[in-house]
């Protein structure tokens, strides 16, 4: 049985808008060559637009005092996937402050990601060991993903996902995405693995590509055999 485990708290009661489990964490990278490259993807599994007007970040603390905007994406539409990132520079009053141009930078990082909506925040940073909390505009703790934490040795995603535990951190700059139709099971991005492929620094992931579950059997299992992580 797989223990890189999603955890998602969704208060069904107070979320009006969303059924329980509709949005999913389904992708993220935590360490990158170039910024802005870490990121976290959203997917909704349900059948209704979702509002984000309002949803804010925080990392693992889940401090809604910490928590920051996310920007640049009003809604999320019913079996769409969306990608949030960190900005590089994330003091707006700096003069080089410039969201237009870092989520550009990021298309063109990601051969440029036709389709897909991708907004940002200028929170914190995802690491090692660390987590990812996102408050609806209600201020309800709608997710919470931890990951890497099962381990005396913290690790970022890819290592996270790919079981390695060793502290080589050979997969560091690789995203863990996620199996579809899982319960919260993720493997290291790869070739070959659920439409992964790579950037222009050589790293793997494949941001804003959520393949469905009857889809699967058509990508074949070469490349998820090697990297799923088993008790």
């Amino acid at each position: 049985m797989l223990r890189n485990t999603l955890i998602a708290l969704l208060a069904a009661g107070s979320l009006t808008s969303i059924a329980q489990g509709d949005l999913l964490i389904t992708e993220l990278r935590t360490k990158a060559q170039t910024n802005p490259e870490d990121y976290f993807e959203l997917t909704n599994t349900g059948n209704t637009a979702i509002d984000l007007t309002g949803w804010r970040f925080d990392d693992e603390s889940a401090s809604l005092a910490d928590a920051v905007a996310l920007n640049g994406i009003s809604s999320i539409g019913a079996g769409e996937t969306i990608i949030f990132f960190q900005l590089d520079e994330t003091d707006p009053a700096d003069p080089a402050f410039d969201p237009a141009a870092e989520i550009a930078f990021f298309r063109n990082q990601w051969g440029g990601l036709a389709g897909v909506q991708i907004g940002w925040h200028n929170g914190a940073g995802l690491g090692k060991g660390d987590a990812i909390a996102l408050f609806d505009a209600s201020d309800n703790l709608s997710i919470y993903f931890e990951y890497g934490m099962t381990s005396p040795e913290q690790t970022h995603a890819g290592d996270w996902a790919a079981g390695n535990w060793d502290g080589s951190d050979i997969f560091e700059n690789q995203a863990a995405v996620w199996v579809p139709g899982s319960n919260g099971e993720f493997v290291v991005a790869g070739d070959g693995v659920f439409g992964s492929f790579q950037n222009l620094d050589g790293d793997w992931g494949s941001p804003g590509i959520v393949p469905t579950p009857a889809s699967i059997i058509l990508l074949g299992f070469g490349g998820l055999a090697t990297t799923r992580r088993r008790r």
